[in-house]
Parts: C-alpha cells; structure tokens; sequence
C-alpha cells in the first residue's frame, strides 16, 4: 500500500484513523471522518495535474481527490451539471440573480454520483470484494450504477416506504436489495454489521464521499466565471453534501482561485428539523428525529451522520439554517417545473421554496448572487408531483367533451387548491348559492348546476359522518365531479345501504336503488363490506341492466393524516362489451366512496353503451 498523501481525522476527538480499519466512522467515539490533505502537497497535485482551462467533468479535478491511482478512477460523465438562471422564477421572488445548479444532470439523476466516483474508486483500491449501502433511494441508485461499471457487487438495504423511481433504478443496476421495516437509522447500523461481519466496503455518506462532491462548489466558481456567489442554499438530510460543497469553496480559496468565500445556506423540510435546529439552538450535534415527516424522503434522515461538520460549514462560512413547509416546497417544485422547465424531486426544490422567507428574514439580499442546488431529478419521486395535479381526465372521442375541459379550466384546480388545503369550508350543509360562490372563490371554478347538487350530495354525506369540509375535501369533490365529462343525467343512483358485519361470517348487505326512475332493493353477502354491497346492487339490477359489468382494479388512498381523513377510491369497471372505465370518489370512510366511485362508474359505462348503440342504428 502506498503512502498516503492525506489523513483521515475525526471531527469529534480529533483522532487519526486509517483508511484500512474505517472509512465511515472513528473508531474511538464514532464521530464522522474528514480528510486532510496538507495545503502545500494539494497546491503540489493541483500545479501539477491540474488544467483550469479544460472542459469541466467530474474527472477534470482528479488532483483534489484521495486517490493513490487518479487514471483508474470510476467515472462515467458525471459533473458538469448545468447552473441555470431562474429568468420567472427570480423575477417574481424580485431575486434577480437567483441560479440553480441541477444536479439531476448527473448519470443517475442525482448529486451523490460526484461522490460515488470517489468511494467507488476508493472500494477498488481498498480490494473490497463486495459494497454494502444504506440508503433512502438516491444514494442506493448512485453506489449501485458504479459497482455496475467496477465489477463489484453491491447490497442495499432501504426503508421500505423508498419511492419506486428511486428503488427501481438501484434494481436496474443489478443491486441486491433488502427492504427493512424502519428507518434509514436502522438502515446504516445494519449496514455496518453487515460491513464488518462479511468484510465489505461501507458505502454511503462516509469520508470518501464528501472528496467526490466537493466539486460542485469547483463547477459553480468555474461557471460564474471564477467568482463566487454570495450564498449557495443546500438541501441537508446527512449533512455530507453542504459540508463538502464547503470544503471546496474553501480548497478554491486556499489556491487563489477565487477572492471571496459564501455564505452557506442549509434547508430542511419542517418535518425532519435536525441540523437547522441544531444550529438555531447553537448546540454542537443536532437532535434526533425519530420518524421523520415528510415528502422530502432524500433529506428525510432522522440521525444526520455529518451534522457536526455540516453545523461547522454554516458557522465557518457565516450563514444560516431555515426550514420550509412540504406544501410551500411541492408548489415550488410545481413552479420550477412550469415555469422554467426543470424538473426535481421534492428536496430538490427546498432552496428555492425557501427564498421569499430569507428575503423576509432579511438573511439574503435582493442584489446577491444566490446559487440554489437542486439535488436530483424529479423522476426519482413521481408520486409527489402526481399528488399536487389532478388526475387527467378520460373522455370520449369528441370534441364537445375537449370544450368541457376547456370551459371548466380543470387543468387548474388542483394548483388553486393547494394552498390551505386544510381550512375548514363547512360544518354545516351551505345553499346551492354560497356552495357555487365558495368554489369560485377557492377554485375559480364555474360550475354547471347539476354538478353543484351532486356536490352538494357529497358534502350532506360527509357531514353525516361527522367529518366538516376541508378545501381540500370540496377539491376532491369538485375534481371528481368535472372529471365526470360524460353523462349529464344518473341512470343509477344508491339510495340508501345497510351492512352486517361479523367476525366469523360474510357481511350482510341490504340495499335501496333508483334505476331510471324505479325503486329497487336486495340483499346479498359478499366477501367483505364492500363486496356484499356492490354485490346486492347487481342483485337490485338482475333483469333490468344489461352491461354486465365487472370490477377489475381498485385502489384507495387516505389523502389526509388524523381521525378526520378523507378516503380516495379509484374503482375500474368492464362491461359486457370491453367497454372499460375507471371512476374516482372521496368520501370519510372507504365503503361510502367505493360505492359512489361503482355508481359513477356504472353511469359512465351505461352511457357509452347508449352512445355504442346509438351508433350502430
């Protein structure tokens, strides 16, 4: 083994500890490492090995980096991210000079890549035979697409509510998962059992990393034109990456490179409040969140490994600590999406959604250069972006149906009803009057009459069941109402239903019907509640309806946390015919809006089969 030309130092006692014994944590108090590299030899390994005129990669800058063979390096065409000024998006937050360096430009679609050449290449120098991470999705797809390209094999052990865009990636990259039912905490104290028992190389945000990802302060000075920003704004889950980024200012600084350090700028989501809190309180490690609360799952770390150096990066560089709203973040994700074409994942779009309130602090100002990192791309959380938009509505091929769409803007519903989607609309059944002045008001939706009663039906429902109208119930309400395009008038209508249910035997179900204007009523039992009442439904319609319809996916979403939760059903139908459509409807408790979304699926489904007739005469 070669000499080394850096140590590595525990930033709590101060030890050396060898690269051979650990690359993760001391072994003495097991606080993080950082690496020392004297300033005289990097100024050497710079004078030498580094051209400040050539194309900006993530290789371009392997002097800076721990490496005993720099040429052996595992890289493919990370770095060089795009540092893109935000032309609306600063205009409307009067921050003229706002950027955002887009990390999800990287190979795998996020920043942890810059630090996956560096530990990655490490591992192979190290002679590991295997790599052992653990990971809330974005680093497990990174470490995994590097041990693709070193040969070597790579387990990853994730929470198992990681989203699936991130989950998958690791997948295609051949990585071999375990989904543990805990936090990312319990994710890393397995992963270093793991390490030390079968010898493999721990990969994750350890010492090695920050090397790696220190070069994106590199790229921003190079892209300012070798000068640096007044502030740069850094999502923190582990507090790696803000300490690293600090790191590089400061080796930029040390070799002349640029005049003046920034400031540096943490944001962390309200609901996993660590490092800012630490620093807000002046403590000198950061405390524990045991179940973080958030959409932001990439910072979304309850026990942030390099809090110390993180917390030393914002006292050093004279800046400070905020945390932001998951509602005012998804927004601006919407935002930097619509208005500027770049698409993040949720904490990649923390910097910017924190803007107008360090204005309002008055902790940046409105002349500044201010570069907000974004640290991946938005595919690698999908779900987030779909939650804040509305379902696309299906309609049928005709163009009076597109001039509905157009006419009710439904396109803009769901932005409008974002914000204060908790404030409580109702607690008692409104006239049809203040009902259509409430939803222009929150909405800016004009709405048809027949729609106005039928929500009006769904708000008595709720209420029935204790459950006042939040903005984001009547939202729902009037979604589903206009994504309904396709039949004015109800053929079938569920007056009323009664359910027994036992322990040891099938549910029971009684049920009151309208077709066309008749009465009918059944009983049946089913398999479950919801299965008994459909089921005496189709009874009550035995020789009446001829579709012949078919339950073929169902699904259910909680939109809400607490006792008052609103239930999402999404309910897809067959017919006789292959006729096929997918009904939606919200309601307090599950079997209210499974059976709304079956009636408003059967109505859609009864209208196309008039419409096919209708045709073929």
């Amino acid at each position: 083994m070669q000499k080394n030309f850096y140590q590595l130092r525990c930033v709590g006692c101060k030890k050396i500890v060898s690269e051979e014994d650990s690359v993760a944590v001391c072994l003495h108090c097991g606080e993080a490492l950082q690496v020392e590299i004297p300033p005289a030899e990097l100024a050497a390994r710079v004078k030498k090995g580094f051209q400040k005129s050539a194309a900006i990669s993530g290789k371009k800058y392997l002097p800076f980096y721990p490496l005993h063979s720099p040429e052996k390096a595992i890289s493919f065409g990370e770095g060089n991210t795009p540092l893109i000024r935000l032309e609306k998006i600063g205009k409307q937050l009067k921050q003229p000079n706002l950027y955002v360096k887009n990390e999800g430009q990287n190979p795998t679609g996020v920043f942890k890549d810059r630090g996956s050449l560096v530990e990655i290449s490490k591992a192979l120098e190290l002679g590991a035979k295997a790599v052992v991470v653990a990971s809330t999705g974005n680093m497990a797809a990174s470490v995994s697409a590097y041990c693709a390209v070193a040969g070597l094999p790579c387990y990853v052990l994730i929470p198992e509510n990681t989203p699936l865009g991130k989950l998958s990636q690791a997948i295609g990259y051949g990585a071999r998962i375990l989904s543990i039912r805990g936090t990312y905490a319990d994710c890393c104290v397995l992963a270093e059992k793991m390490a030390a028992k079968y010898k493999y190389y721990l990969a994750g945000d350890y010492v090695f990393r920050s090397e790696g990802q220190k070069t994106l302060a590199f790229e921003v000075i190079e892209q300012l034109g070798w000068k640096s920003p007044d502030a740069v704004i850094v999502p923190v889950g582990c507090g790696t990456n803000i300490a690293a980024i600090w790191q590089g200012f400061r080796e930029f600084h040390q070799l002349g490179f640029i005049k003046k350090l920034p400031r540096m700028i943490a944001v962390q989501p309200d609901g996993c409040s660590t490092i800012v809190a630490a620093f807000q309180k002046k403590m000198r490690k950061s405390p524990f969140v045991a179940h973080p609360q958030t959409v932001c799952s990439a910072v979304g770390i309850g026990k942030p490994l390099d809090d110390i150096k993180a917390l030393q990066a914002l006292q050093q560089s004279h800046g400070c600590a905020i945390t932001i709203p998951d509602s005012v973040t998804l927004q601006m994700q919407s935002q930097l999406g619509s208005l500027e074409a770049i698409f993040v994942e949720p904490s990649g779009a923390l910097p910017v959604a924190c803007i107008a309130a360090l204005r309002k602090k008055k902790l940046i100002k409105a002349d500044e250069v201010v570069v907000c990192v974004a640290t991946g791309v938005g595919l690698k959380d999908s779900q987030s972006i779909l939650a804040s938009h509305p379902t696309p509505p299906s309609v049928e091929p005709d163009m009076r149906e597109v001039d509905r769409f157009l006419k009710f803007k439904l396109y803009a519903i769901r932005a409008a009803g974002f914000q204060e989607k908790e404030k409580i609309l109702f607690k008692k059944t409104p006239s049809l009057a203040i009902l259509e002045k409430t939803i222009r008001k929150e909405f800016n939706a004009n709405l048809k009459a027949t729609h106005l009663e039928e929500i009006l039906e769904s708000i008595t429902s709720f209420l029935a069941k204790g459950k006042p109208i939040a903005k984001a119930d009547l939202q729902n309400m009037v979604e589903a109402k206009l994504t309904d395009l396709t039949y004015e008038k109800r053929v079938m209508r569920v007056i009323d239903y009664e359910l027994q249910i036992h322990k040891t035997t099938p549910p029971q179900a009684k049920v009151s019907v309208e077709f066309l204007g008749e009465k009918l009523t059944a009983e049946a039992q089913g398999v479950g509640p919801v299965d008994a009442v459909i089921t005496a439904i189709r009874k009550a319609l035995e020789g009446k309806s001829k579709l012949g319809e078919k339950l073929v996916d169902f699904a259910v979403n909680i939109e809400d946390k607490g006792t008052d939760a609103s239930t999402g059903v999404t309910m897809g139908l067959i017919d006789k015919n292959k006729n096929t459509v997918k009904a939606t409807a919200t309601s307090p408790d599950i079997i209210t809006a499974s059976i709304a979304a079956f009636e408003k699926g059967y109505n859609i489904l009864y209208w196309k089969s008039q419409q096919n007739k209708n045709r073929v005469e």
